[in-house]
């Protein structure tokens, strides 16, 4: 039974990059408050394989980098439900170089996955979000997954950092012009989390330019955080539940930090 604080029993979520990591892990929890979920990913197959476990839910590939995607996407969002309640931009990647080896192409790269999905998405949800309200929501909800390293320095992360420093200013801007119409836009700043190290992650590299084991990687990052350790996906979702629900019908503009106290000090 999903929680009465945070019910969304009526609302129709939409995830991206939910086939795995922070994506799934939100798109499960919705379903658990309630929601009717989109799960979309670039991974179709995996997208089925998250929906399959939402209930009242619909998978769609998904390439977040693309406006003809987004449109066809929304176009079966409108014909599924009708309309939209909450978009969580989740989808991105991940890109680890010294700044004096990187090429521009590696910012331009981030900058279309990370960035140009987030204005995309606001964009084209805006009328199936309009809809809802015209049907008697008390407002919706978009919640924008950026990162510590927008705000923190990260070793070899110069262009990824500036991509997540995009998104929180891109929210603010967004929250700030949206709402008087009763859209609320959000920022979640996850710490270095597992799922990080999935598909889209590439990991840094040495001084000699090898790869960086993973286990390595992840121990290094770990040693860094207070509470001695990386979070999970479970750490951050409930996070994001909570800026879908009605419980955060004031709160717009805000960022919301989950790192186990990296950024603390």
């Amino acid at each position: 039974m999903p929680s009465a604080l945070f019910d969304l029993t009526g609302k129709t979520c939409w995830v991206t990059g939910a086939a795995s990591g922070i994506g799934r892990e939100t798109a499960l929890t919705l379903a658990r408050h309630g929601a009717s979920v989109i799960a979309s990913d670039l991974n179709l197959e995996g997208a089925e394989a998250t929906a399959q476990e939402c209930g009242d839910a619909l998978a769609l590939a998904h390439d977040v980098s693309d406006e003809a995607a987004w449109a066809s996407c929304a176009a079966a969002v409108q014909e599924r439900f009708g309309k939209l309640d909450v978009l969580v931009n989740n989808a991105g990647i991940m890109m680890s170089r010294s700044f004096s080896e990187a090429p521009v192409e590696i910012l331009r790269r981030q900058n279309r996955i990370n960035v140009e999905s987030v204005y995309l998405g606001m964009q084209t949800v805006e009328p199936l979000m309009k809809t809802a309200i015209a049907q008697g929501a008390a407002g919706a909800s978009i919640v924008n997954l950026a990162s510590i390293y927008g705000k923190v320095a990260g070793a070899q992360f110069a262009a990824y950092s500036a991509t997540k420093g995009a998104v929180r200013a891109l929210s603010k801007a967004v929250a700030y012009e949206w709402a008087s119409a009763g859209i609320r836009v959000n920022c979640v700043l996850p710490g270095p989390v597992q799922t990080n190290l999935g598909a889209d992650w590439e990991p840094p590299l040495d001084a000699e330019g090898n790869p960086i084991p993973p286990e390595v990687a992840l121990a290094a990052w770990a040693s860094l955080i207070p509470m001695k350790r990386l979070g999970v996906a479970s750490d951050v979702a409930p996070m994001i539940a909570y800026l879908a629900s009605d419980a955060a019908a004031f709160v717009t503009g805000a960022e919301f930090t989950a790192d186990g106290g990296y950024t603390a000090a």
